[in-house]
This record gives C-alpha cells, structure tokens and sequence, in this order.
C-alpha cells in the first residue's frame, strides 16, 4: 500500500506551532516536528517506512494521509469543476459544508445566546457613515409597472446610450429600494433593526452601497457613499475614475464604463459575524448579494433604466481606492445602470412582445450580439 498526503488538506501555523487543516472532515490536528518531517517524504507516493508504520496510521486515520486505491484517493482524481477552480474555492466549499451530525440550536436557545453576547458585545452599527458632508436625495419616484410586466421585462443590458443621463430622480430611487432603509423597530434587549426591500440571513444586512457617477444629471461625476439611514450621498475622497481605470477594474470590460452609474457593492463582515460565526456565513453574504442585485435589476427596469451585474473585477485596487481593509469590508460585485441605447431599447420591446431572444452585449465587444 502507497500512501501520500491529501492535494484538499491546507497547512498554516498558529501561535508558533504547524497546524493541518482536513476541511473535508472539519478538523484542524497541530502538528508535531516528527510528523511535519514525515509528511515531506509522502508529498508523493510512497510505500510507509517502517519506522513511519504508527505514525503513517495515525495520520491516515485524520484523514491527512490517504491511501492509493482508497475512496479518498478516487475523490481527488474526480474533481471535475473544483480542479480548475483551485484550491482556494474547494477549501471554501468543503470547510463550510454542514455535515451530517452538525448541532443546530432552537430559535429560543440563539435569541438566549445572543441577549448574553449584547450585554458584553454591542451588536455593530447597521450603518456606515463617512461623517462628511451628505447631499440629500430627492424623494424616490413612484414605480407604477405592474410587477409581472417588470418580471417579465427584466433583463441584462450592457448597450447604452452615452449622451442620456440616468436622472437623480431615479438614482434616488434605485438607491432607494436596493439599499435604502423601509422600516426599523426595536427588539428588546438588542436595540434597533432595520427591514430593507433585500432578504438578508438573521437581518443583518451586511452590504453596503458605493455608487460611481459617471453621467448622472445634476450630480458631479465622482465616487460617493450612500449613506442609508439618512438616504444621502457621502463624497469620497479622489477624482472620478476614468475609462481607463474602470476597466483596468472591471475585468477590461467596455461596457461598465457606459453605464450612467454604477453601484459597487461590499460587505461589512462584523454584521454578520456577530450574530453567525461560523464559516458558513461567507456563503450567506453572497446570497444576501444576489437578493440585493435582483431587487436593483428589477428596480432600473421599472424605472426604464438598462441593468447589469458583474463581478469580474481587480480587487487590490479597488481597496486601495475604497479604503477597504478585507478584515473588515470586502468588495463583492457592481450593478450598472444606464438609458439602453436605442437600438437596445427597440430589441427589448420586441423580446417583451414575443420576438427573438438575444443577448445585450455593445457591438465592439461581441460582433453579431447586442
């Protein structure tokens, strides 16, 4: 019998010692310096020496070792998308599964948990706010489309019309409804809650908003933050990105530079993590995203806007620019939105009306598309 170490383990250090992570077992095993050594030799297919014999079993028996032939071994020869993934998204993956004998606790014993950590912990702020001058935004518009034919009209537009600004009226009202504050109440013995338009895992509502203006009328091209308790913008420090550095952090993508404005969205960790700390909650954040993009998709079509969602992008730049510290708030994705071009805009018309489908890409990007 060969053996060799498993390509899903991850190896780090913690307080001074070497630690193997088994993320498909949930289980971390520091290790001493004799198993360290011995792992170099079984980076490969081996046959155990004999002075490894109890050593080699212990370390098959976690689940660090694995045996040629084994189920484990076949496993990892099966990968099929993870392989191309990487190892970062397979480790992701396996170390946020729930497995089978996991505890879950009743609503009454985590309301219990969580009245004792507000006493010692304070539960984070639900807002961010720069503390710089806000501009107030206008009242948000009514959104009169019945919501079928919004359903049904929604679709992704990356085709708009460069000289047509998005009004400030509808970027009050997109912010409005994607991120904007709907109702807040009090919960006795943790303090205020906010409800937005978005579901959000335990109402935490980590997604913050940070709309680059590009052609917006009555509103200075820049970076700003949307300061949702107040439903105001916060001017960011810095000039406003130009093509060239839209793309470089957009992923090169031509048509993110169309667009009127662009919402950048990023996650506030604490906020969920001070109610949910454990792995998984990575995954709940970007599901929280996903509501959030869907409900700014539906919003734009209704007020007649072209939406677009990608999360093709540089995220060191980024964070420089931002300021985000990926401790703390981390970037996530951008929706865009613009008036479709005209052309787009009649094609849109004939899908809603029963023609052809198709796909909204500008004409330089994808020949035939659009």
């Amino acid at each position: 019998m060969r053996v060799r170490v498993t390509r899903l383990a991850v190896f780090t250090s913690r307080n001074g010692q070497l630690v193997c992570d088994v993320p498909a077992r949930h289980r971390q095993f520091g290790l001493r310096p004799a198993a360290w050594l011995l792992l170099t030799h079984y980076t490969r297919w081996a046959e155990p020496r004999d002075e490894d014999a109890a050593l080699v079993k212990q370390l098959l028996d976690a689940g660090v070792l694995i045996a040629e032939g084994s189920a484990e071994h076949r496993q990892e020869e099966e990968m099929g998308p993870w392989r191309s993934w990487g190892t970062a998204a397979t480790y992701f993956h396996l170390a946020t599964r729930t497995l089978d004998g996991e505890h879950f606790v009743t609503a009454v014993d985590d309301t219990s948990r969580l009245r004792q950590k507000a006493e010692q912990e304070p539960e984070p702020d639900p807002f961010k706010r720069y503390g710089t001058h806000s501009l107030a935004l206008p009242t948000p518009m009514e959104l009169t489309p019945a919501l079928d034919r919004t359903l049904r009209e929604r679709r992704t537009i990356r085709r708009f019309d460069d000289t047509a600004p998005v009004t400030l009226e509808q970027l009050s009202t997109a912010l409005h409804w994607t991120g904007g504050v709907q109702h807040r109440f009090d919960i006795p013995g943790f303090g205020e809650a906010v409800l937005k338009a978005s579901p959000s895992g335990g109402s935490r509502h980590p997604v913050e908003i940070y709309p680059v203006v590009r052609n917006v009328g009555g509103l200075a091209p820049g970076l700003y933050h949307y300061a949702a308790d107040a439903h105001a913008l916060e001017a960011l420090p810095g000039a406003a990105p130009d093509t060239e550095t839209l793309l470089h952090w957009f992923g090169d993508q031509t048509f993110v530079a169309r667009a009127g404005v662009l919402f950048l969205y990023t996650a506030m960790l604490e906020r969920s993590a001070w109610k949910y700390p454990t792995g998984r909650t990575y995954r709940a954040i970007y599901a929280d995203l996903g509501h959030v993009s869907q409900t700014a998709y539906l919003t734009g079509t209704a007020l007649g806007l072209g939406v677009f969602f990608t999360a093709a992008m540089r995220d060191e730049p980024i964070e420089e620019v931002f300021g985000l510290d990926w401790r703390t708030e981390i970037p996530l994705g951008i929706n865009g939105f613009g008036v479709p071009h005209p052309q787009e805009a009649a094609r849109l018309r004939e899908m809603a009306a029963g023609g052809p489908p198709g796909f909204s890409y500008p004409h330089d990007e994808w020949d035939g598309l659009g």
